[in-house]
């Protein structure tokens, strides 16, 4: 049993491994036990002790690769038919989204550990509609691709960003703004769409360092 415990993050086994081993020793082990180290486990990971840098670095990674993405598509003499994609680009949207997901839920866990805000419905509309959107592009990538298909699996994952955003603008308004507004340029059918996208998200990715080296200065402060 005490080898569900390696399950667990480096912080979580250095602040509370011994005691947690030394109790799972002395205690016989019941029916579930396992099932409960295992959530645990899980949420020790979405919840660490202090504002984590990946909501940050992925937002800053998707922002700026779809940035390139939006100057590449800008640059075409003769601009592509809504939703914007050119065969030779959807690779790199591809990683672009992946990175995205990870920055909203991250922004979402984010909103629930600072604010106690509900997220987790939101979290998994996130996580199916980019998981589709993804999907979508992978098959595009082996020539297997519908059109209509991306258009609408983008569609949802924006729709499911502008929620995530919402729930995080009652608490953080900047932020949530920014996310809303990095959904709805993706929803009109623009040309400026994928370069305000892109933008929108570099500077989400700007917003949560920011916060989180004022978390830390904080902290620095008090101690």
């Amino acid at each position: 049993m005490t080898g569900v415990l390696r399950l667990y993050p480096r912080w979580w086994r250095r602040r509370y491994g011994d005691e947690m081993r030394a109790m799972l020793e002395l205690v016989a082990p019941r029916r579930g036990d396992r099932r409960d180290l295992v959530r645990g486990a899980l949420d020790a990971w979405l919840h660490p002790p202090e504002p984590s840098h990946l909501p940050a670095l992925s937002a800053l990674l998707g922002g700026g690769i779809w940035t390139m993405i939006a100057a590449r598509v800008a640059s075409q003499s003769v601009q592509p038919d809504w939703p914007g994609y050119l065969i030779e680009v959807v690779p790199l949207a591809l990683v672009s989204a992946v990175f995205l997901l990870v920055a909203v839920i991250g922004i979402a866990l984010r909103a629930a550990d600072a604010h106690g805000r509900s997220t987790g419905l939101a979290i998994v509309a996130a996580i199916v509609a980019y998981g589709a959107w993804i999907v979508a592009m992978a098959g595009t990538v082996a020539g297997a691709g519908d059109p209509v298909v991306l258009w609408a699996t983008q569609t949802v994952a924006m729709v499911a960003t502008a929620g995530v955003g919402l729930l995080v603008r009652s608490a953080d308004v900047r932020l949530g703004s920014l996310v809303v507004l990095a959904a709805a340029a993706m929803l009109l059918p623009w040309h400026g769409a994928w370069l305000a996208f892109g933008t929108c998200w570099t500077a989400i990715g700007l917003v949560i360092l920011v916060a989180r080296s004022l978390w830390f200065d904080e902290r620095r402060r008090l101690s």
